[in-house]
């Protein structure tokens, strides 16, 4: 018994319903035909983020003599998310390690003359605390 070939569906990128399942949606859960079916970034649909005034501080105590940068002061516009994707951002672009504790950002080693900067370049107002 030969079985009968399945016909395929072809999914390159030029067919437009398989972009986005939900291109063709409104806000009142109406289709519209005219909906562009490209993809919204996450970034434009996000609100704006007020600028933050940050305090940068240096502390040693309970971490064997380890230098580790405290960045706090962000406001609850921030989401956890959000300050994640920060953290990540800016261990990246220095090179250190680090992490987020309790809406903290902690940056491992002496990095405050490049860690200042970096952060007033995505609107930040940053104060050192020491």
């Amino acid at each position: 018994m030969m079985r009968e070939k399945k016909q395929r569906v072809a999914t390159e990128a030029g067919i437009a319903h398989f972009a986005t399942p939900f291109a063709a949606l409104t806000m009142e859960g109406r289709a519209t035909q005219d909906v562009p079916t490209e993809a919204v970034s996450v970034a434009a649909t996000s609100a704006k983020i007020p600028v933050e005034r940050l305090l940068l501080r240096r502390e040693t105590a309970h971490r064997g003599g380890k230098t580790v940068l405290v960045v706090e002061g962000f406001s609850s516009a921030w989401t956890l998310l959000r300050l994640q994707e920060l953290v990540h951002e800016v261990k990246s672009a220095l090179g250190c390690g680090g992490k987020l504790k309790e809406r903290r950002m902690e940056i491992q080693g002496e990095q405050a003359d490049r860690l200042q900067p970096l952060l007033e370049t995505r609107g930040f107002v940053v104060k050192r605390g020491w």
